[in-house]
């Protein structure tokens, strides 16, 4: 590796970095994290620094994310269609319903939070902006391999391990499979205290004018404290989300699921 290559390599390991601890952090511990001598790391955090990707603490001599990292994800944020198609349909659902709400997409082998929704009701979930998330213990994540092919499902269950957040959560992979067949079939995707431990969660894909996945959405809540909260009702507000922000997106109907109705109870 190039030495040019391997200091980019290195500078972006410290944003990450930063972006990860989510609080600002010394020039030691910088390096203590990534295995980088005081030296190196202090000339790449100078030079971050110097062109706005750092800002500096001066009294405590601490390093935090910069105006040019921020700028570039929020410009990210703004320029992304499926987060522009989704907002206002998820603020909807977040006030109706006072659930937490999430909107994810697939990016390489992750699928990542694009946005997060909290509600005034009595729990606030928060995951960041850009945060990785599992995709076998949560109905976001599990929505959108049910509908990858078969082929490409398996390569990301297999590209890291199957960690057990709760004592329901799914780990073994043929019962994963059995699960995701389960979730193709009904068109949603159920998270039952598997990723949090009384938190329930149902999410549903989007498409986009191709009618291939564009990313997927979600609703979280704890039924013990919010009794008010109908499960059936919710799956039904999630699949109707999801269906109208992908013909926001520009999906045609035909490639969407026909529109449910709630039985009456």
């Amino acid at each position: 590796m190039s030495n040019g290559n391997q200091s980019l390599q290195r500078g972006l390991a410290i944003l990450s970095e930063l972006e990860r601890a989510a609080e600002s952090l010394g020039v030691r511990e910088i390096g203590r994290r990534l295995d980088l001598n005081p030296a190196t790391t202090q000339r790449l955090v100078n030079t971050l620094l110097e062109e706005g990707f750092l800002a500096r603490d001066t009294e405590r001599n601490r390093y935090s994310l910069g105006y040019k990292a921020l700028s570039l994800g929020t410009s990210l944020l703004n320029d992304n269609r499926l987060v522009s198609s989704s907002m206002e349909v998820l603020q909807a659902l977040t006030q109706a319903m006072e659930v937490n709400s999430f909107l994810g997409s697939l990016l390489g082998d992750q699928v990542v939070y694009l946005l997060s929704l909290q509600s005034q009701g009595p729990i606030s979930i928060n995951s960041r902006t850009g945060q990785p998330l599992a995709l076998h213990s949560t109905a976001l994540g599990k929505a959108i391999l049910a509908e990858l092919p078969e082929g490409r499902a398996l390569s990301l269950i297999r590209a890291r391990p199957l960690p057990q957040f709760t004592d329901r959560t799914i780990t073994a992979e043929d019962a994963l499979l059995e699960h995701l067949h389960e979730i193709r079939r009904q068109g949603y995707a159920t998270a039952i205290g598997e990723n949090l431990t009384g938190i329930d969660s149902v999410g549903a894909v989007v498409r986009g004018s191709n009618g291939q996945i564009a990313g997927a959405i979600s609703a979280a809540y704890a039924p013990t404290l919010q009794t008010g909260v109908r499960f059936d009702e919710l799956t039904l507000k999630i699949v109707e989300a999801a269906r109208e922000i992908s013909l926001r997106l520009g999906c045609p109907a035909t490639a969407l699921p026909a529109e449910r109705h709630l039985a009456a109870s």
